[in-house]
């Protein structure tokens, strides 16, 4: 039988790597903002469009843009709306230019240039009426749009807690303030809720990058050392419950089980996911039938899943329910981000010491976390899984590279719980979550993750798309790496075999 490593290796000879790449964002993606975001475009004077490719482009080549969005009611949004909110002198004008533009499943955003400060903010809508996958969810999984309207009040409230002020002040990490929330749900009429987001922007012109999956090393140890860090601060027992008003607003402001894949979240077509598995299994390899057809596990993976899936559901999500385990699990409680694939993750190059000559040798790698809807409490291990799986390119995991990810954040977590208070030295910490535990947990949660992509989330699936495809990269870069690269879903599968054999399934 052929090891994981050979597979991918097989599979990479058709999909060759390639280093990073600019993001195009393609037309109809622009127009489809112009017409749902922004108001009718007024003429652009000499001197506005001047600063606009002054801002946003090292060239000469004028930039489409229009300087007026719009409010949930469709109304202009003044440049005094960003003084106000922002608390910052006075805004003359504002221009979005197309580029900059975002369209997802579930809204639309862009990034706002203003001047004369040529300062950038975030603007984010969501007005459920206007999204197409959000009327298909009314129609089949009505209770979905129910959920998705928690998760933005989530958001919000998460965003202006006590808690996010100290991961940014006192742990250092980067979230981005909220500068703004309307949160309009409709629990009467689902599809008429509306909600909008004014946050602090992670632009490019201040150092900001993204990629389309994390195959670097230092990007990986960087995102690695921010969510051990995140994990620490508020673990169970750790110095933030000391201020019992503040761990009272988290624990009122997320939810209490976080996380995007748990069971409790996808209920498909009124059906848990976790009995879909064997069928849809049956279905969907065969999107992937030249790669996965000669693997031992093709006739049987699904079954196999499922009969654990339940169960891997309920440990890899403890908090769901009120009832034994989840006071066994209590000791290893903490904030989980609930979605950290790569989409949701930016990385900024900052000096760290001056040299004589002016020069700085030594830089230090920043992370900037965004989109915290699925943010609750649960398991670190869980968070992690979801991380390696959705957000890592399969590149980066083979060859013992997976295996030296997991030790790196094993390590960067014991040391923050120690400096944070959840145990009092590296004994007491390495006797009460050992790394055995912690690699139990990560397994379990790691084939609850296979349990949703077979169910559910391979319907997303984008094509066979590698990194020197530049127009692909930039259609799927909100896209999980199982939704989008041939060689993650390879790796997954057989990683997911390997799983259950090693169980005795």
């Amino acid at each position: 039988m052929r090891s994981i490593n050979t597979i991918v290796a097989i599979a990479a000879l058709l999909y060759h790597s390639a280093s990073s790449f600019t993001l195009p964002t393609s037309s109809n993606t622009k127009r489809f903002h112009i017409n749902t975001l922004y108001s009718v475009a007024l003429p652009i004077p000499d001197k506005q469009e001047e600063d606009i490719i002054a801002t946003t482009t090292s060239t000469s080549e004028k930039i489409p843009a229009v300087n007026t969005i719009q409010d949930l009611d469709g109304q202009p949004i003044s440049p005094q709306y960003f003084e106000q909110k922002m608390d910052i002198p006075k805004v003359e004008y504002y221009t979005c230019p197309e580029k900059d533009a975002f369209s997802g499943f579930m809204s639309h955003a862009c990034r706002v240039y203003l001047f004369p400060d040529k300062q950038t903010v975030f603007y984010k809508s969501i007005i459920f009426e206007n999204l197409s996958h959000a009327k298909e969810k009314m129609k089949v999984s009505p209770y979905k749009l129910v959920r998705d309207a928690k998760s933005y009040t989530v958001v919000a409230s998460f965003m202006n807690s006590v808690a996010a002020e100290e991961l940014r002040t006192k742990a250092h990490v980067h979230i981005p303030k909220q500068y703004d929330s309307i949160l309009r749900p409709d629990k009467d009429d689902p599809i008429k809720s509306k909600f909008s987001f004014l946050h602090e922007d992670f632009a490019p012109i201040d150092g900001w990058y993204q990629q389309w999956l994390l195959h670097d090393i230092v990007e990986c140890k960087a995102a690695l050392h921010t969510f051990a860090k995140i994990h620490a601060y508020f673990w169970y027992g750790s110095n933030f419950y000391d201020n019992e008003v503040a761990a009272e607003e988290l624990q009122n402001a997320i939810w209490k089980s976080g996380s995007y894949v748990q069971p409790s979240a996808q209920i498909l077509d009124g059906v848990c996911s976790t009995t879909k598995v064997s069928d849809e299994w049956l279905v969907k390899r065969l999107m992937f039938e030249e790669e996965l057809s000669s693997l031992e596990c093709w006739d049987n993976l699904g079954i196999r899943l499922q009969s654990v899936s339940k169960e891997c559901g309920r440990l890899a999500h403890p908090f769901a329910y009120d009832d034994e385990l989840n006071v066994r699990y209590q000791r290893y409680k903490t904030f989980t981000h609930g979605d950290p694939k790569q989409a949701n993750l930016f990385f900024r190059k900052q000096p760290t010491k001056d040299t004589d000559d002016g020069i700085d040798d030594d830089l230090e790698l920043e992370v900037g976390l965004i989109d915290f809807q699925w943010s609750g409490f649960g398991l670190a291990a869980t968070d992690i899984a979801h991380f390696i799986a959705s957000g890592v390119h399969a590149d980066r995991l083979v060859n013992g590279g997976e295996e030296m990810l997991l030790q790196y954040y094993f390590d960067e977590l014991q040391k923050y719980l120690v400096e944070y208070g959840a145990y009092k030295n590296k004994k007491e910490a390495i006797e009460q979550y050992s790394y055995e535990t912690f690699m139990e947990q990560y397994d379990i949660a790691f084939l609850d993750i296979c349990r949703l992509v077979i169910a559910y989330t391979w319907a997303r699936f984008q094509g066979r798309i590698e990194k020197e495809d530049e127009e692909g990269c930039a259609r799927t870069m909100n896209h999980t790496s199982y939704n989008k690269s041939i060689l993650n879903v390879i790796w997954l599968v057989t990683k997911c075999d390997d799983l259950l054999k090693s169980r005795g399934v």
